[in-house]
């Protein structure tokens, strides 16, 4: 009889991990989409920085750090995802799920605190303090620091998470499900205060990153003319060639203190956009057969705003190619903070509420699972960055692709 009751629940088990598989389809669909991207995007910035790159420059020593913390990251978070997803109410063993939930704390808190150490060194280059840079044995120390203070951070996981039992209910049976998460034994203060201390340290992490990128761009700005290049040259008497020549010299010494030490600044272009007003006034007169004036007062304030809105446009491209590395590892830290808060928040909103997850709704629950894993979306995102900033490294992506045909 004992056996046949047994058999009986594990049935129904089945049953209730089935249905919640085929509920978790999407999510499982977007984990498995999160590891091939993640891991062959990271493991080709690791190959091209590490083996293509000629150019060794400071303002590249933290990337193929963190392109490994991203792809370990990715594999182990999109791996556990997926398991989960097959096995929601049978997951049993206890010894990998705090394994997991160790190894990715730890991994997550190295990224962070790699973003952090690279907002750090862009701000001893930018404000040229230090030697201008970080020596190589600062940046060593560095990471094994980094690795350490995340392993300490972590530890509590070994404790905290672990294989979970939940009583299922079908029709009027209770069964007894198996899951991994918070253990339900351990002290919900311990649980609570833990999740505090980890959005505290995101939230000062996150602050100390806004001061330091703060810092950064009012340095530049302090430094860079970019703004008054536009109102430098007479309009009416262009420059000829020597004097474009030494102008752009000028200004190119005035700015180099801040600008990436393997990026050479272009020489300023000559102002090409500027249309000559009567020239335009005369054409659009000889067409229309009719008086040159009355076509010059309606089209002279177009030409003018047209060509402000070139200029500003192209300023903003002179200024984001010349410091485009600060702005990349700018854009790759607010992305981080962006995925990586609904983690935390959700991990605090279930050391509050025992029966969080199991008082969802269906849509509720795959909606805020999508949210708990979203934090991988940043690890997938960053080697697009890395295409689309660093002109070195695009460049030997096109070789690598091209010496494949």
């Amino acid at each position: 009889m004992m056996m046949s009751n047994s058999s009986h629940s594990n049935i129904y088990l089945e049953e209730l991990n089935n249905a919640k598989v085929q509920l978790l389809i999407p999510n499982t669909v977007l984990a498995f989409v999160f590891l091939v991207t993640g891991v062959v995007g990271n493991g080709l910035v690791l190959f091209v920085y590490r083996f293509k790159l000629k150019s060794k420059s400071d303002d590249r020593y933290f990337i193929p750090c963190l392109s490994l913390v991203d792809m370990i990251a990715c594999s182990i978070g999109a791996t556990y995802a997926i398991s989960m997803n097959f096995n929601p109410f049978n997951f049993r063993s206890d010894l990998i799920c705090k394994l997991v939930w160790f190894l990715h704390q730890s991994i997550s808190f190295s990224s962070a605190l790699l973003l952090l150490a690279i907002a750090v060194q862009r701000y001893i280059k930018v404000s040229r303090l230090v030697n201008s840079s970080m020596s190589l044995r600062s940046k060593r120390m560095t990471i094994i620091s980094i690795l350490i203070g995340s392993t300490v951070i972590s530890v509590p996981c070994l404790v905290l998470y672990g294989k979970d039992e939940l009583l299922l209910k079908n029709e009027n049976r209770t069964i007894t499900g198996y899951n991994c998460g918070a253990v339900p034994n351990v002290n919900q203060n311990f649980l609570f205060s833990y999740s505090v201390i980890l959005l505290l340290m995101c939230l000062s992490g996150i602050f100390a990153v806004i001061i330091l990128y703060s810092l950064i761009l009012r340095t530049i700005f302090k430094h860079e003319s970019f703004r008054k290049r536009s109102f430098k040259r007479p309009k009416k008497h262009p420059l000829n060639d020597n004097e474009q020549h030494n102008s752009g010299n000028t200004i190119q010494t005035e700015i180099s203190n801040i600008t990436d030490d393997d990026y050479s600044v272009d020489k300023f272009e000559p102002n090409t956009t500027q249309i000559d007003s009567t020239t335009i006034n005369n054409q659009q007169g000889t067409m229309q057969g009719g008086p040159v004036i009355k076509r010059k007062n309606s089209t002279v304030p177009f030409v003018i705003q047209t060509r402000r809105k070139s200029k500003f446009f192209r300023n903003i491209s002179r200024f984001t190619h010349k410091h485009r590395f600060s702005v990349m590892f700018f854009l790759i830290t607010i992305l981080f903070c962006i995925s990586y808060l609904p983690r935390i928040a959700l991990m605090i909103i279930e050391s509050v509420i025992a029966n969080f997850w199991d008082n969802l709704t269906d849509p509720e629950y795959v909606i805020a699972l999508c949210f708990y894993r979203g934090h991988l979306l940043n690890t997938v995102v960053n080697p697009i960055i890395y295409l689309i900033f660093d002109t070195d490294f695009r460049s030997s992506c096109q070789r690598l692709c091209f010496s494949n045909e």
